[in-house]
């Protein structure tokens, strides 16, 4: 067979029957069709080869802004590695080959597929698909030698009942609509150059950033500017308002001129004083303009007037520390709703093991009559962990807590919601199991 694996239109139209999605959900009752079916179109193009198809999933995950959008990514780029190894009939050396990716990734991708569609063949997956390195023992097996080997068939689809990515309203994020635009010009009418893409975002950012510095200088600039501007304004407003009174000499004689020395001694001497011209000097004009009579200012300081001695606080050293009777009392906490009715507990634990926290918690859960909410089996397998939503009798809420704690390390967290109140003696306590 060749070694270049592609996807006729047939292949990719039998991979979307085989993921079984409820396209009513995915596309919000069929609002947003459209652009599901340009981005399944333009997504997975007709002879496209897997390691292009590798390339474009990288890019994919790397772009999506929202965390729903990227789980779903990686859930779809799992499902498709799952079905090339299994419809394409190909060893695993050469799946990990096209898709550049760890041979321990893919090989726990294909491990975790088989494990949930045949749960009670669990131990002799988890011994044939233990590949740690290209040189490991199981590293040429294919889809058809393991089913062979539990005397099984190859006649499943790719998607679990209990699946929550199948319906997963991805469209309905706004930036599925941006996602989806920089898609069609990256991928359209050209090779997908991952490098390329990648200095072309770092440039863009590059002048996002200078724009923005750009811009903080210049509206910096102007504040100043505008300040300056201002103070002018209001210094010469203020100017004008005010007058200032100034000396008015009307009885000095414009015609006067300084003269020689010889001529100031020959005028001195022959000067005579006109006692009658003085005598008829009128003092009772004032020549620096309108005069103030001095009045009395009386000031007095302001009082405030306490009307009860209930105004005065207990203690000054800590009257502002003091609670105002209109501050809300606010309980910290992890999603805290202080206007919920009903409790509800979270547990997020992250375990190096997932498998074995899986095992230990399924017995917790026999042992205390645990019971599952809705149709949500426990230890609901979703990427990146398992999941699980469960009802706690009340009388051992408390002993269940510890045992959890002991499984790996985990954080609890108490809230309260808005949604239906809890059966009669039990709690709701979801559980998220996060790999690391």
């Amino acid at each position: 067979m060749s070694e270049k694996i592609t996807y006729s239109e047939r292949d990719l139209l039998y991979f979307r029957q085989w993921l079984c999605l409820d396209m009513k959900s995915v596309t919000w009752q069929g609002k947003y069709t459209e652009d599901f079916e340009k981005f399944w179109q333009t997504f997975f193009l007709p002879g496209i080869s897997l390691s292009e198809m590798s390339k474009r999933f990288v890019y994919a995950s790397q772009r999506a802004q929202v965390g729903p959008i990227g789980s779903w990514f990686l859930w779809l780029r799992d499902k498709f590695i799952c079905y090339t190894f299994i419809e394409k009939d190909i060893s695993l050396s050469l799946l990990c080959r096209e898709l550049s990716l760890p041979t321990s990734v893919v090989a726990r991708v294909i491990r975790n597929f088989f494990v949930d569609v045949f749960p009670h063949h669990e131990d002799f997956f988890n011994e044939s698909l233990l590949v740690t390195s290209p040189i490991s023992k199981n590293i040429s097996i294919t889809a058809k030698k393991l089913v062979s080997e539990i005397d099984e068939e190859i006649n499943f689809s790719g998607s679990h009942d209990e699946e929550i990515m199948t319906s997963m309203e991805v469209t309905l994020y706004d930036d599925w609509s941006i996602f989806l635009e920089r898609m069609h010009v990256d991928f359209v009418g050209k090779a997908l150059d991952l490098s390329q893409v990648d200095s072309k975002d770092t440039f863009k950012r590059n002048i996002q950033t200078v724009a923005n510095v750009v811009a903080v200088l210049g509206v910096s600039l102007f504040l100043v500017w505008a300040i300056e501007f201002g103070n002018k304004k209001y210094e010469k407003y203020l100017s004008e308002k005010i007058s200032i009174y100034e000396p008015q000499f009307r009885w000095e004689d414009k015609g006067l001129k300084f003269t020689d020395s010889e001529n100031s001694a020959k005028l001195a001497a022959n000067f005579e004083l006109d006692v009658e011209d003085i005598e008829k000097v009128d003092d009772t004009e004032n020549y620096l303009g309108e005069s103030l009579e001095d009045e009395e200012r009386i000031g007095v300081e302001s009082e405030v007037v306490l009307t009860s001695l209930d105004t005065l606080p207990k203690d000054f050293n800590v009257a502002d520390s003091e609670t105002s009777k209109f501050e809300e009392d606010v309980v910290s906490g992890y999603r805290d709703s202080r206007y919920g009715n009903t409790k509800v507990y979270r547990v997020m634990m992250r375990s190096s093991d997932t498998r074995g926290a899986r095992g230990k918690l399924t017995t917790l859960l026999d042992r205390y009559g645990i019971t599952q909410v809705d149709n949500v089996k426990p230890g609901l397998s979703v990427p990146g962990g398992f999941y699980y939503n469960l009802y706690v009798p009340r009388t051992y809420l408390k002993e269940f807590m510890a045992q959890v704690q002991e499984v790996d390390k985990a954080v609890i967290y108490e809230s309260r919601t808005r949604t239906r109140r809890n059966p009669p003696g039990k709690n709701k306590v979801f559980i998220w199991v996060k790999s690391i």
